[in-house]
C-alpha cells in the first residue's frame, strides 16, 4: 500500500542522521559526506540486490512467454531500460543539488545526500517489484 511505502521512505537517511550526531566531526562537511556516503553504500547494495533478482525475474517471464508462443516485449530488456534512464535522471537531479550551492562545499554534501535519498528510494521501489 502507498501508507507502507511512505514508512519505508521514512527510514532513508536515518543511518545517516545518526552518524553525524555520534560521530564527533560528524556534522562538518567531511563528516557528513562520510555518513551520507556509508548510507548510500548500504542503498546502493540494496538496489544491486533488487535488480539483480527483478532481472532473474524478468528473464524467467520472457522465456515463459516465449514458449507459450507470445511475442510481445522483453521485459528484461524494457528493465534494463528503465534502470539505465533512472541512473541518468538520478544523477542529473543529484547534480542540479550541487548546483544550487554554486561553488561551495556543500555541493558535495548536497550531492551524496541526493544519491543516497534517490539510491534508497528506487532500492526500495525495486525491492517491492519483486
Amino acid at each position: 500500500s502507498s501508507d507502507s511505502r511512505e514508512a519505508e521512505k521514512q527510514c532513508i537517511g536515518v543511518a545517516a542522521d545518526a552518524c553525524m550526531f555520534a560521530t564527533p566531526a560528524g556534522t562538518s562537511t567531511i563528516g557528513m559526506n562520510g555518513c551520507f556516503d556509508q548510507e548510500l553504500q548500504y542503498w546502493d547494495a540494496q538496489l544491486n540486490t533488487a535488480y539483480r533478482q527483478l532481472r532473474v525475474n524478468a528473464a524467467s517471464f520472457d522465456a515463459q512467454a516465449t514458449a507459450d508462443g507470445g511475442a510481445g516485449p522483453s521485459v528484461a530488456d524494457a528493465l534494463q531500460q528503465m534502470q539505465r534512464s533512472w541512473i541518468d535522471f538520478r544523477d542529473a537531479s543529484c547534480r542540479f543539488s550541487a548546483a544550487q550551492w554554486g561553488s561551495g562545499t556543500g555541493a558535495g554534501t548536497a550531492t551524496v545526500a541526493c544519491l543516497m535519498e534517490m539510491t534508497g528510494a528506487q532500492a526500495l521501489a525495486l525491492g517491492e517489484a519483486y
